[in-house]
C-alpha cells in the first residue's frame, strides 16, 4: 500500500517450553503488527480500523510502552538509546507488538528494531511488561550483534512470573525480522548449564491491509484479552503441577531497572 513501506503483520506463533520441576508446553497462534514509528500517522489514515491515541478497533497509543517525558513513542526510545549511550545518528525505528484491542491491550513482550542513518542495524530494545502494570527494557546494541542478529546473556532481576524467581538468567537470540520471523528466549538458573525454560516467537511476514486486517479480526478476536486469559490459564495448571510460587515482595532488591510507563512517571 503507498506510503506503507516499512510496516507489515507478522502471522505468528508463540511456544513456550518448561523443563523443570513440571514439564509444561504450549504452542498458540496469533498475529502481532510491526510497525515503523514514522508510518503510525499513514497507516492510521488508510486503515480504517487503526487509530493513534483514540478508540478504535485497534489503537497505537504512546503512552503503552516507555516513556522518558515525550508526547510520542519515537522520541521517548531515542531518549532511552541515548541515555543508553547509542550516540549514533537514530534512523529508522520498528515496533513489533500488539496494538490495543477495543482500548484494552497486555503486551507480555515487544521489540524495537532501530537502525542507523544509513539503515544498517544499530540496536534492539527488548520492552517486557509484568501483569503488575510494570516494564523492564533489555538494550542489545552493535557489540550483541553478529550473524545477522542480537544475541546477549543478561540477567532477569524482573517480576516476570511468580513461578521464576528473579535472579535468573535470560539468553537473547534474536535475528533481525525480515520475511520470517524466529526470536527466542532461554531461561537457566545460575547454577544448572541447561534451560529450564525456553520460549519463542516464529512467523511469517504479511502485507499490513485493511482486508488482511480484518481477516486476522476475525480469525483472532479480542486478541489481547486473549492473551491475557491464556497467561491466567497456564499459571493455574502450572499451579496444579506443583511448580513453586514466588511472592513478589520476596525480593524486592532484585527487581532492578524497571522504568516508567505514561502516568506512573515521577
Amino acid at each position: 500500500m503507498e506510503g506503507i513501506v516499512n510496516s507489515s503483520l507478522y502471522s505468528c506463533t508463540v511456544a513456550h517450553t518448561r523443563f523443570r520441576p513440571a514439564r509444561h508446553a504450549f504452542a498458540t497462534r496469533t498475529f502481532m503488527f510491526f510497525l515503523d514509528l514514522d508510518e503510525i500517522d499513514c497507516i492510521c489514515a488508510r486503515i480504517p480500523l487503526i487509530s493513534r491515541n483514540r478508540f478504535n478497533a485497534y489503537t497505537f497509543s504512546d503512552t503503552d510502552h516507555i516513556y522518558l517525558g515525550h508526547r510520542s513513542l519515537r522520541a521517548n526510545v531515542e531518549t532511552f538509546l541515548r541515555k543508553s549511550g547509542v550516540s549514533e545518528a537514530i534512523g529508522r525505528i520498528r515496533l513489533l507488538t500488539n496494538l490495543r484491542v477495543f482500548g484494552y491491550v497486555f503486551n507480555p513482550v515487544s521489540f524495537f528494531v532501530c537502525d542507523d542513518a544509513a539503515g544498517e542495524p544499530l540496536a534492539m530494545l527488548v520492552e517486557v511488561h509484568n501483569t503488575f502494570g510494570e516494564l523492564k527494557p533489555f538494550l542489545l546494541t552493535r557489540e550483541h550483534f553478529e550473524r545477522n542478529r542480537y544475541r546477549d546473556i543478561r540477567d532477569k532481576h524482573f517480576y516476570i512470573s511468580p513461578f521464576s524467581e528473579l535472579d535468573h538468567q535470560l539468553e537473547l537470540c534474536l535475528p533481525l525480522p525480515g520475511e520470517h520471523l524466529n526470536l527466542q528466549v532461554i531461561n537457566r538458573r545460575r547454577d544448572e548449564p541447561t534451560p529450564f525454560l525456553t520460549a519463542s516467537l516464529t512467523g511469517r511476514r504479511v502485507p499490513l491491509t485493511t482486508p488482511r486486517l480484518a481477516a486476522y479480526s476475525l480469525r483472532f478476536p479480542l486478541i489481547t484479552i486473549r492473551i491475557m486469559a491464556q497467561i491466567h490459564w497456564h499459571a493455574l495448571r502450572l499451579w496444579w503441577k506443583g511448580v513453586p510460587v514466588h511472592a513478589k515482595g520476596e525480593h524486592p532488591e532484585l527487581q532492578r531497572g524497571i522504568v516508567a510507563k505514561a502516568g506512573s512517571a515521577d
